[in-house]
């Protein structure tokens, strides 16, 4: 886990840099904000949280809820603010940004493609869910039911490196000409 800032910003800082986080980063969750602010040593919870609010509030961040979280986007108060007072925040601080954004946004946009969860509906009885999605729409989604969570968690750790083959597999062997006759 990373270690917190030891500096402390300013209130304006700490809401400078979150705004620019979220605008190269795009649309996030508050979950991946923090997780992208803590691998980075950018900022820690309380101070991002302190900041999200003030921003939503100011309506320089757009707040919309996303499954047991919410998900925050760039508003165009909030790119003013940037081109206006970016020079507040040093530069090393935004090109650590600009830097580690592209990889987190492949992440980002991998963990919104493949999903995959586990869950215990009995005694004996979990299920990995997983699933396909793109461009907002399930392509497929698939629900296991297993006989015991450590199975269930390996496979919702394996859905990731396996999804793309597995949904090819299915498509080719679902669209082959006479299957089933």
């Amino acid at each position: 886990m990373a270690e917190l800032p030891v500096f402390r910003l300013g209130e304006t800082e700490r809401k400078l840099l979150t705004l620019f986080a979220v605008s190269e980063l795009g649309s996030c969750t508050n979950l991946q904000l923090i997780a992208f602010m803590a691998e980075n040593d950018l900022m820690n919870y309380f101070d991002l949280q302190s900041a999200l609010y003030d921003l939503t509030r100011g309506g320089q961040l757009q707040k919309e809820p996303e499954r047991g979280d919410d998900r925050y986007t760039l508003a165009p108060p909030g790119g003013e603010a940037i081109a206006l007072f970016s020079q507040r925040v040093g530069t090393s601080v935004l090109e650590k940004i600009r830097a580690a954004a592209p990889d987190y946004r492949a992440r980002l946009k991998r963990e919104r493609e493949l999903f995959a969860e586990v869950s215990h509906e009995g005694r004996n009885e979990y299920h990995a869910r997983m699933g396909v999605a793109e461009g907002g729409m399930r392509l497929m989604s698939l629900d296991l039911s297993l006989p015991t969570a450590e199975l269930a968690e390996r496979f919702r750790l394996a859905w990731p490196d396996g999804a793309r083959d597995i949904y090819d597999f299915i498509l080719s062997r679902l669209s082959e000409g006479g299957a089933g006759e």
